[in-house]
């Protein structure tokens, strides 16, 4: 047996080609597969582990997947916002928590995601350091982002600009770091959280100025007992400190103020069934149940699935033909090495265990090497859902 391998290991560094050609055919026929096994049931564990995190997401009527997969993984989706008085409508409800959750910006090509304080409870967040945003401008990075971004408690960072050339837009916010979260292993680590309130002064419904007494009178254009008409180069504030703070207020009601949607999180079932239902039935907004609609994208998926199953059966008898083919060649081109060893007293069983280990040490390789690039794109795509 130890001779045999020898002789086949010799033979495979001596026709590095034949062995090489045998193995990745191996490798392509065992990989894909498997590769696409660890992938799907991976992205399945985790979209089934984040929507049961958030048993019902309430919005705009649309499309139910757009709604529930913005407030699952913070994607700017097509998805109409709606009032916060639709939040302040199902709060009222003594069975269910609702959190509201704004989504439209991004600071560092990162989401920006305005939620209420009750999110980090519910969802078991905890800061690794620092603590949760508390005041106007505050902001909170997933562990992944404070990675990436070199960035933490102390730091700033400012919010990407959205229009460059609408000056009616309010310029880029700068955020004040006041924690990171610990590591999820979920899209919460991949996202910059702000107080609801933070996400208006983006839009420009909460704005921040000097009092019209600290006004520069250079720059006031008219001045009456109740109004003060400035000049357009006056900028509102973009920062918040300790200073300007109290400065920042509304114009308007507050209660039609824009949010993405909100989540709900029940009680219980009971809880869950009857305020899905009064808003369905309501007709002005949908409640969409994130778990069943995951169910339902991977019922397509899995029917999909089954005609590549059928494709890479397909190439795996291509293979097995393939592999025969190179095997029975070389056997031939093999032939007066094999005939020199049965004058020398080399038995059949011996000649034919010495075929075999050459085939065999390509397909050890093959294997191996399959499987590690299995893993590998395992390990490159576990989390490109949340960067997508």
């Amino acid at each position: 047996m130890t001779g045999a391998l020898r002789l086949g290991l010799l033979y495979a560094l001596r026709h590095r080609a034949q062995t090489l050609v045998v193995a990745v055919c191996i490798a392509a026929t065992v990989g894909l597969p498997v590769a696409a096994n660890l992938v799907l049931s991976h992205y399945q564990r985790q979209l089934n582990s984040r929507a049961e995190s958030i048993p019902l997401v309430v919005g705009a009527k649309g499309s139910r997947f757009d709604l529930a997969f913005a407030a699952l993984y913070f994607k700017e989706q097509p998805v109409e916002p709606v009032k916060m008085s639709l939040f302040t409508e199902i709060a009222q409800d003594p069975n269910v928590i609702a959190v509201p959750v704004h989504l439209r910006f991004t600071a560092r090509d990162k989401p920006i995601v305005a939620v209420g304080v009750d999110y980090f409870t519910l969802r078991g967040l905890r800061p690794a350091a620092g603590s949760f945003p508390l005041l106007l401008g505050d902001a909170v990075l997933g562990a992944s982002v404070a990675a990436e971004l070199g960035i933490g408690v102390g730091d700033t960072i400012f919010s990407d600009q959205r229009e460059l050339y609408d000056l009616s837009v309010p310029p880029p916010l700068k955020l004040r770091v006041v924690g990171v979260l610990e590591q999820t292993s979920s899209a919460d680590d991949h996202a910059v959280f702000t107080g609801i309130e933070t996400s208006w002064v983006l839009t420009g419904d909460y704005h921040g100025h000097m009092e019209s007494t600290e006004i520069d009178e250079s720059l006031v254009m008219a001045r009456t007992a109740d109004h003060v008409a400035v000049s357009p180069s006056m900028a509102e504030f973009n920062e918040i400190t300790d200073e300007n703070i109290y400065s920042f207020h509304a114009h308007g009601d507050p209660e039609l103020l824009p949010i993405t949607g909100v989540m709900v999180f029940p009680d219980d079932m009971k809880a869950h069934t009857i305020i899905k239902a009064r808003i369905n039935n309501q007709g002005d907004f949908q409640a969409v149940d994130p778990g069943k609609l995951v169910g339902e994208l991977f019922d397509v998926v899995f029917r999909v699935k089954v005609v590549f199953d059928w494709l890479i059966l397909l190439m795996g008898v291509v293979t097995v033909l393939l592999v025969s083919l190179v095997s029975l060649l070389a056997t031939r081109l093999r032939a007066t090495e094999l005939e020199t060893l049965a004058r020398i007293g080399a038995s059949r069983s011996y000649l034919a265990l010495l075929v075999t280990m050459q085939l065999v040490i390509s397909l050890a390789i093959g294997v191996a090497v399959g499987l590690s690039g299995a893993y590998t794109t395992l390990i490159i795509l576990k989390d490109s859902i949340y960067t997508m």
